[in-house]
């Protein structure tokens, strides 16, 4: 019989958890989902003494939005760099750090180069973690052990 039933299949568990985060240059976790990617240039109106009636803008604060990264697994073993780093903010000691998040290109490490349209990535830079949570500890699920992780960033880019 020609069929596949009784042949395990290799599998790369990382491959939905698209998104490579590193703190500092240090790989520390994969997430499969990444929300506020983002940035706002506050606009000040005001009127010219010339031409009361037309509005003119100038450019004010900027600012990035909180990023939050979803479901996400720890990479390496041992002590986390993101665990200690939230056990920072904890002891009220808390130290911004720069973030990369990388989605695809990982040299052979999964297949997401192909399929997602190459390599990106994004700096986020003088982080400050303002909130996480983790999965509901069940030892016969296959969850993820950061449910979510949210950032409080100074600046964004590509």
């Amino acid at each position: 019989m020609g069929d596949n039933l009784g042949r395990r299949v290799k599998s790369d568990p990382l491959v939905s958890f698209a998104f490579k985060v590193q703190i500092d240059g240090l790989e520390v976790a994969r997430f499969n989902g990444v929300d506020g990617l983002n940035y706002e240039a506050e606009m000040i109106e005001y009127r010219s003494s010339n031409n009361p009636n037309l509005p003119k803008f100038r450019q004010g604060r900027r600012k990035a939005g909180h990023v939050s990264l979803k479901r996400g697994v720890l990479v390496g073993g041992g002590s986390n760099p993101l665990f200690d780093w939230i056990r920072e903010v904890e002891a009220g000691t808390i130290t911004p750090r720069n973030i990369a998040i990388t989605i695809g290109d990982y040299g052979g490490e999964s297949t997401v180069d192909e399929t997602r349209g190459g390599k990106r990535v994004w700096q986020l830079l003088q982080c400050r973690p303002t909130k996480w949570g983790i999965s509901s500890l069940d030892g016969t699920a296959n969850n993820p052990i950061i449910e979510t992780l949210e950032l409080a960033v100074e600046e964004v880019k590509q």
